[in-house]
């Protein structure tokens, strides 16, 4: 445990040094904090709490994390939950961590690999809970909750990148929708014909496509991971990649059937799909509750394949999202039972029947209710069926420090300065030296040897 705790005081201070102003803060209020947690857990007629960490993402996220909160206690008035509402639960367990002051079971979602350290591993307990079976979720989603051997969290969701795109304007340019089995060709033809200036100033008045809301890296993914399975060695740049990446910057810069990213971030990425100015959108699940409010008829199509020398390579990002019970947290048999229940079949059908996340176990994506709803999108499955070739975003403890360092190139690739972009495959060494670089210090300072 002791050895447990200094790879984990290594690992914060590695990803954000600025923590630890907070920690020196939290270390004067520690003896106010024990003293207020003693009283609160004397809640009237209530012999356990539990603290739940949430994020205040969005209006919906607060009301899942509420419902939560509120139906656990309602199944099981000895227990009160204590609903820790924070908009970046990252950095906030960070300085609970640091101050000792750890909730006892957190919400997650990508990045939960650099608190490695801090969560319970619960594969004893899985394999001695009989209501709780790894063949109930999907594959890929369930491997995502393991680091290097050890399950630490149990998954709900398994948010992926798909297509969403208006029916309305496919069918005002006399365009077939996309099919499962469209490719990346097919994208841009569509784009292209979509692609409209109204009143023929020069300016584009409504665009083909837009992929930036998933941001860039589910495109670097269609050839797999950015390192290997043991993230030892990276391997971002491939032919495969630098194809595929140079199609994209063709798709705003030459093609121009996609805003920039400066107009993106000025007019907003979502307006600009709800109000008819794009036609094609890339984005996860968490966009369905925000278009089920709009006008115009639309669907959603899984990420096209890529064509490269022959073959078809096919990808999309993996945000999940997952239950983590801390390490530390007074009430463990508790701890587990309220993660268990939060990913169970009973809450993950009530979230996914209420666009709150893309549900993650089979039984319910395969659902009747789930899939024929009645409300759009019509083509529910694409999320479940993007689950088998969905690869998960940065899976690294590391992963904030690889965004930070791979940020500057991505934006000279995508913005650059005065006009200059660096090409594709400028871009990929850059940043195949830079993971490297950074696995080869984390496997270093965690004395991870080479796999023969």
């Amino acid at each position: 445990m002791n050895r447990a705790i200094k790879k984990l005081s290594k690992t914060i201070e590695a990803l954000a040094p600025v923590l630890f102003c907070a920690a020196l803060a939290a270390g004067f209020v520690l003896a106010g904090y024990q003293v207020w947690r003693t009283a609160r857990n004397e809640t009237p007629g209530r012999r356990i709490t539990l603290d739940f960490l949430w994020p205040t993402y969005t209006p919906q996220k607060v009301r899942y994390g509420e419902y939560l909160a509120h139906q656990y206690m309602e199944e099981n008035p000895g227990v009160h939950v204590n609903l820790i509402l924070t908009p970046d639960p990252y950095r906030k367990l960070q300085v609970m961590i640091a101050g000792r002051t750890t909730p006892d079971v957190a919400w997650m979602g990508v990045g939960w690999q650099q608190f490695a350290d801090a969560f319970m591993p619960l594969d004893e307990r899985v394999a001695a809970d009989a209501a709780v079976q790894p063949e109930d979720y999907f594959p890929r989603l369930w491997e995502s909750v393991h680091w290097r051997g050890k399950l630490l969290a149990l998954p709900s969701s398994g948010q992926v990148g798909v297509i969403y795109y208006s029916k309305d304007l496919f069918d005002e340019a006399g365009l077939d929708y996309p099919t499962d089995d469209w490719t990346w060709d097919d994208m841009v033809r569509m784009a292209r014909a979509l692609t409209r200036d109204f009143d023929g100033d020069g300016a584009i008045d409504q665009y083909g496509l837009q992929l930036g809301q998933v941001y860039l890296v589910p495109f670097m993914l269609y050839n797999g991971q950015i390192a290997d399975p043991e993230w030892r060695t990276a391997r971002v740049d491939t032919p495969v990649t630098r194809a595929l990446l140079d199609r994209y910057q063709a798709l705003i810069y030459e093609d121009k059937v996609m805003p920039t990213p400066t107009t993106s971030q000025e007019l907003g990425m979502l307006p600009m799909f709800e109000a008819g100015r794009v036609a094609m959108h890339a984005a996860s699940g968490y966009a369905i509750e925000s278009f089920r409010k709009v006008q115009f008829d639309w669907d959603v199509a899984p990420f096209p394949a890529f064509e490269f020398q022959g073959q078809r390579y096919h990808a999309t990002g993996l945000w999940e999202e997952e239950f983590a019970v801390l390490w530390n947290t007074g009430a463990p048999d508790e701890a587990w039972r309220f993660a268990r229940w939060c990913a169970g079949p009973e809450m993950v059908r009530w979230a996914a029947l209420n666009g709150h996340i893309v549900p993650g176990r089979i039984d319910v994506a395969q659902s009747g209710d789930y899939l024929r709803s009645g409300r759009r999108p019509e083509n529910m499955r694409v999320f479940t069926d993007s689950l088998s070739f969905a690869v998960p975003i940065y899976p690294h403890p590391w992963l904030k420090r690889i965004g930070i360092e791979f940020e500057p190139v991505l934006d000279q690739y995508l913005v650059g300065t005065e006009g200059q972009r660096i090409a594709a495959g400028e871009a990929l060494a850059r940043l195949q030296a830079i993971l490297q670089k950074i696995l080869d210090e984390y496997n270093a300072e965690h004395n991870e040897q080479p796999v023969n």
